[in-house]
């Protein structure tokens, strides 16, 4: 059985992603993973209410993925977004991390991909990246 990871944080965020894995997960025999990481320590009021939004949404796709039969095994903790990916990848046996490509703008999109460079070389799993679909004018 493939058992399918999606990790976000509060700049790493994988909706479309969670949906693309969602969509998979309904094709084949998966388990689907999802890793919310939090900025450990103090935090500020502003990044307190994005990680807030952050689960509300997530609680959300939670349910409706339920009622579409899909079972999403949630984890919530606290550190270094890329160091409790390998953690978590090496702990549960992950086979796919389903990654969403960062499209705000060339700076993002650069360190998104050194991010992915380091990440690919230490995992143990296939990367699976998926592009955000943009909005049509």
């Amino acid at each position: 059985m493939e058992k399918i990871l999606v990790a976000i944080d509060n700049r790493h965020r994988a909706w479309e992603a969670l949906s693309h894995a969602c969509s998979l997960v309904k094709r084949i025999d998966a388990e689907l993973y999802v890793l919310l990481v939090l900025s450990p320590g103090h935090k500020d009021r502003a990044l307190a209410d994005i990680e807030t939004e952050i689960k509300k949404r997530l609680e959300l796709i939670i349910e409706k993925a339920k009622s579409e039969n899909i079972i999403i095994n949630f984890y919530l903790v606290e550190g270094n977004y890329e160091q409790e990916i390998m953690t978590f990848i090496e702990h549960n046996k992950i086979t796919l991390l389903t990654h969403e490509a960062n499209e705000k703008d060339k700076d993002a999109r650069i360190r998104d991909t050194r991010f992915l460079r380091c990440l690919r070389s230490q995992l143990s799993c296939a990367v699976e990246i998926v592009v955000p679909k943009t909005k049509p004018i």
